[in-house]
């Protein structure tokens, strides 16, 4: 992604909804490294920059890693990352941006929200700081963290292992919690692009049931790890408690078709490659929703091609159009207009129902609300018996602990779609769903089964990350030695 684009759709996007901004819009001043400009205000462009790099660059490598949609066979776009053939260089600019923009101006953020006793801002900056560190800790795994954002003070900060960021993480929103939100300088933020609820008292609710959610995916990434009964039982914890997570997206929706107001995946995939069709429905989700007849949610994920739905091989972008139409592969339905959600309502249940599952509480209810807003998400309902027992997504009640865990996941994994990050990470943790043993054109094949990309260059291993950046090991120091692609994160089962 061009780094300029990323900036003025930041800039622009969180502008939507400031009025009487002039100071902030002066071309002197560099939006990124604000100087005499309120916190508040800096607030929409520093969650639109973080929102630009996860629902751009990092959006498309998680649902093509999740085998949603595959790279079209009659363009080049996406070829290298489809083929796992990544180098150096690729997410330069998703890092300088979340690092020099969005992370660092939250930091700012922080600083003054603190100074003036605000802690509803102070308690947006930091969740939405953590959501960005958290997201760069996974896909990366050792990142700067605990010596970050220290400017001029510090420009070769150490990597941090990505477990001591995330308790890093876990440590900073306890803090912002336990803020006194009653006290006479905490303020409502009509700037805030993800809660503008127009009411202090209902924001900070807000911001608290996001901070809590995140902290219980944080606890759930560690499930699989060294970590996991320290993980078990602090999510034990929160749920005795009666903690509340999110019921409802926690999301920029103020977006509208015109360059650089749009949907940060439609600007980055559509709008600026001019083009629309470079992402193709993957065969590996195609056989799932096909065989169990889920075919609204086909319909409302993609648009069928020319001879209907039809779903590319996962990496098989260099089938010939003699063999394989020109416009055959059904395309991704990307609109201007989509939300971008950092958390969203389904996504908060799914996540709930993975934690009382995992602490022996029953989890049917709440899954069957998390695949009801899944449906309801995309503007449908889910079909009539799907979810009866004897449904084909109906819950496991009388089966294995594994059964069930497969029957959530499997489920998460349908409906992370434009939020194939998630859905990536819960494969690489929990094996669901499975890889394949076999292609996806074989008898033996099991629909929904994961198949190692056709032109694969990793010698039929799975990615598990990506590559340390150029950007950051061509001039720090103290930047790790670049590891495989396939080189797992320290959250991953071994």
């Amino acid at each position: 992604m061009n780094l300029k684009f990323i900036k003025n759709t930041c800039i622009i996007v969180a502008m939507l909804i400031i009025a009487s901004c002039s100071d902030f819009l002066d071309v002197n001043d560099d939006p990124n490294n604000p100087t005499d400009v309120k916190p508040e205000v800096v607030l929409a462009v520093a969650q639109a920059s973080v929102g630009g790099v996860v629902g751009g660059d990092l959006n498309i490598v998680g649902g093509l890693w999740s085998q949603h949609w595959t790279q079209s066979h009659t363009g080049s776009q996406y070829r290298r990352l489809d083929a796992y053939d990544l180098v150096p260089d690729d997410y330069n600019v998703s890092w300088n941006e979340m690092y020099a923009g969005g992370l660092n101006d939250l930091e700012l953020i922080k600083k003054g929200a603190s100074a003036s006793g605000n802690w509803n801002l102070y308690l947006q900056a930091t969740v939405t700081q953590a959501y960005g560190f958290q997201m760069m800790a996974d896909f990366f795994d050792k990142i700067p963290y605990t010596n970050a954002l220290k400017g001029v003070e510090n420009f070769s900060p150490v990597y941090s292992d990505g477990q001591e960021v995330y308790s890093g993480l876990i440590t900073s929103i306890n803090d912002a919690l336990a803020k006194d939100f009653d006290g006479a300088n905490v303020k409502y933020i009509a700037q805030d692009l993800i809660f503008p609820l127009g009411n202090k008292d209902a924001q900070v609710e807000a911001w608290k049931k996001f901070a809590n959610t995140l902290k219980l995916k944080i606890y759930l990434r560690q499930t699989a790890s060294s970590k996991s009964a320290e993980a078990i039982s602090a999510i034990n914890a929160m749920l005795q408690s009666n903690t509340p997570f999110l019921d409802v997206n926690a999301a920029i929706t103020q977006f509208v078709d015109e360059p650089n107001k749009s949907n940060f995946l439609y600007e980055n995939n559509v709008r600026q490659l001019n083009v629309g069709t470079n992402l193709r429905m993957s065969r590996t989700i195609s056989s799932f929703l096909e065989s169990n007849g889920d075919l609204a949610r086909q319909n409302v994920y993609f648009s069928p091609g020319s001879t209907g739905h039809y779903g590319l091989v996962q990496g098989n972008f260099d089938a010939l159009t003699s063999v394989i139409g020109v416009n055959q592969v059904s395309t991704v339905r990307i609109s201007a207009l989509d939300p971008f959600y950092f958390i969203s309502k389904d996504e908060s249940y799914f996540l709930q129902a993975e934690a009382a599952l995992r602490t022996g509480r029953d989890a049917k209810n709440l899954y069957n609300l998390a695949v009801t807003y899944a449906y309801s998400k995309f503007g449908l309902n889910v079909p009539g018996t799907f979810l009866e027992p004897a449904g084909v997504y109906g819950y496991p009640s009388s089966g294995t602990m594994v059964d069930k865990l497969t029957t959530i996941m499997t489920q998460k994994w349908v409906a992370m779609f434009k939020q194939g990050a998630e859905s990536f990470f819960d494969q690489a943790r929990t094996g669901i769903p499975a890889y394949s043993d076999v292609g996806a054109e074989s008898a033996q094949y099991v629909p929904g089964q994961l198949t190692y990309s056709v032109n694969g260059v990793t010698g039929g291993a799975f990615p598990k990350r990506l590559l340390f950046t150029a950007t950051s090991t061509d001039v720090n120091s103290n930047a790790p030695t670049v590891v495989p692609v396939t080189t797992k994160v320290w959250w991953m089962p071994n």
